[in-house]
């Protein structure tokens, strides 16, 4: 196979973003984040991703015939796509998928809809945030239920977590609490969505920095101007997030809702977030949760397992609320996990 040359390509794009426009109409029309534009020129990716090509060809027009010369000297067998930039959204939101997900609502069981509905919209964002496969996280943190119904909710916890293209994790032992201190806690109590491109540089936003995460998103779930919990995107890589895939991803966080109960929202003014422990702090308490269910069923055989889960959860939140909390010990990688 002859050698790609793929210098042209690179100078190419080098002096295009020298230019403000065509970087801005980069950023709105398409989902190539800052950092694969700086792979591409460094010659850090051997061979662009062929649909980001597509995407790019199309966000510039005024650009297309230099760009595509650029392209196919590397790539001769290129294929220059015939479908309007317009169609991007329906691409990544085809009438499949919007048949499986009514179908999905309207059909499952009370006790399987949550999981269901949720499975089913990660598995179609995976392809349109992920498709260099570098294993992006997708988690819901839902309200915790307050204890009484005049308290306020004082944390989220985590559950359901996706990393694209590897697992879907739902057990006990996979899900922590998110409070004060994390960016899902931050978003969800302000009910807007917050974008960290960075997360070593970032220092106006609460971030769990994390050994795998340098860049997050997190939006609200919302309903009717109630809040449920938080969507939490995590990504290894900085500069995910472009312009392009915050408007996607706000798209699928407003899908989300339709997998919670009514009962699961609650009015903005009731989310008081308070901070929560460090993570190794947390798994000792979370470990015994399944222990803590069968003592509850044992004690009161009127007790449903789903009551008792919630009241499992409600202890080890008010044990972990009455612990000491350093934020210092949050904000080392050595002793955290996630957002």
């Amino acid at each position: 196979m002859a050698e790609q040359d793929w210098d042209t390509f690179r100078t190419l794009i080098k002096e295009l973003l020298r230019d403000p426009a065509a970087r801005k109409r980069i950023e709105q029309r398409t989902d190539i984040a800052p950092r694969t534009l700086s792979r591409w020129i460094s010659g850090e990716t051997e061979e662009p991703d062929r649909k980001r090509l597509s995407s790019l060809l199309a966000a510039l027009p005024q650009h297309r015939d230099e760009l595509l010369a650029a392209i196919t000297r590397a790539l001769p067998d290129f294929n220059v796509p015939l479908i309007d930039p317009t169609t991007r959204l329906v691409e990544d939101m085809p009438m499949d998928f919007w048949l499986r997900l009514l179908e999905t609502n309207a059909n499952t069981p009370r006790n399987l809809h949550f999981a269901s509905v949720v499975h089913l919209i990660f598995l179609q964002l995976q392809s349109a945030i992920d498709p260099e496969h570098i294993g992006v996280q997708l988690i819901i943190a839902q309200c915790t239920p307050p204890a009484s119904p005049n308290d306020p909710v004082r944390s989220l916890r985590e559950v359901m977590k996706m990393t694209t293209h590897q697992s879907l994790l739902t057990s006990p032992g996979d899900t922590i609490f998110l409070g004060a201190e994390s960016l899902s806690g931050y978003s969800a109590s302000l009910c807007q969505a917050s974008i960290v491109q960075n997360i070593e540089e970032e220092q106006r936003l609460p971030v769990r920095r994390t050994r795998n995460e340098h860049s997050a998103a997190a939006y609200p779930i919302q309903r009717g101007g109630y809040v449920a919990g938080c969507f939490l995107v995590s990504s290894p890589q900085p500069d995910l997030f472009s312009q392009r895939l915050q408007y996607l991803l706000q798209i699928y966080a407003y899908l989300l809702s339709i997998a919670f109960e009514t009962g699961a929202f609650y009015a903005p003014e009731r989310i008081r977030l308070r901070p929560m422990p460090a993570e190794q702090i947390q798994y000792a308490y979370i470990a015994g949760f399944q222990q803590r269910v069968m003592t509850l069923l044992q004690h009161d055989a009127s007790l449903s397992r789903l009551r008792a889960e919630i009241a499992s959860w409600q202890q080890i939140e008010e044990e972990l609320l009455a612990l000491p909390t350093s934020l210092d010990q949050q904000g080392d990688p050595k002793h955290a996990d996630t957002h």
